[in-house]
């Protein structure tokens, strides 16, 4: 009931997940403001995106949502996603994205999404894997299932935050591995992360797939620093 939402809205005031400004009861962690001024992706973008995987692993098409770029503070939407105990901004985000790329063929042919998983150690201590709650946003949008538990991250490496690009890609070499190749053989997979820097976590994990089965893969993230390029 609403006299109830209005309530709970009294005691426990939301929030802008960007600005930080209380919401209206029609509006969802996000304001209008912030919502029309979103840093969208451009379609044209994508190409760039793919380059990034060029001579890596094969994928068959990429894409993000937002631009993740230094002091935005639209970076708090990743932020709220991975470290503000908010999960359900991934489900909001991903079925905006996903609502948008539907209408382009995007996900046309795509048969399962996998989220990126993280170790069981930082599982434990978040308390969730974010891209699984981005995988759910566009499952809820589209209908494609999502295949969660069906690869492992099985070294808890070392964060990427501070590294350099070949850093980066030393890191994350044989940190996954693939448990159920038989339900992704000859099946067309969308590989879901948080964030595209330089790649080399996603390629990482598309390595251990594809290593193991037949199969053709996509990638999109919810944020996208555009300096990977």
């Amino acid at each position: 009931m609403k006299w109830i939402s209005d309530l709970l809205d009294i005691i426990f005031p939301r929030r802008c997940c960007v600005c930080g400004e209380l919401l209206s009861s029609q509006e969802q962690d996000i304001c209008l403001n912030c919502l029309y001024a979103l840093p969208k992706v451009e379609p044209h973008v994508s190409a760039e995106i793919e380059k990034i995987f060029w001579g890596k692993i094969g994928i068959e098409r990429a894409a993000s949502f937002i631009y993740y770029h230094k002091g935005s503070p639209y970076n708090n939407i990743i932020h709220a996603l991975k470290y503000k105990g908010r999960p359900w901004t991934g489900l909001l985000f991903a079925g905006m994205a996903a609502a948008e790329l539907n209408e382009k063929g995007f996900f046309d042919g795509i048969d399962a999404i996998i989220p990126v998983p993280l170790s069981r150690e930082k599982r434990r201590k978040r308390g969730y894997n974010q891209c699984d709650y981005i995988a759910d946003g566009i499952s809820q949008a589209t209908g494609i299932p999502v295949l969660k538990d069906i690869v492992e991250r099985n070294i808890s490496n070392e964060t990427q935050t501070d590294k350099s690009r070949d850093e980066r890609w030393e890191n994350v070499k044989g940190i996954f591995t693939l448990k159920r190749p038989e339900l992704l053989e000859g099946k067309h997979i969308l590989l879901v992360d948080d964030i595209l820097t330089t790649g080399a976590t996603l390629a990482s994990c598309a390595s251990a797939i594809q290593a193991c089965c037949n199969c053709r893969t996509s990638i999109f993230t919810l944020g996208y620093t555009s300096q990977a390029v």
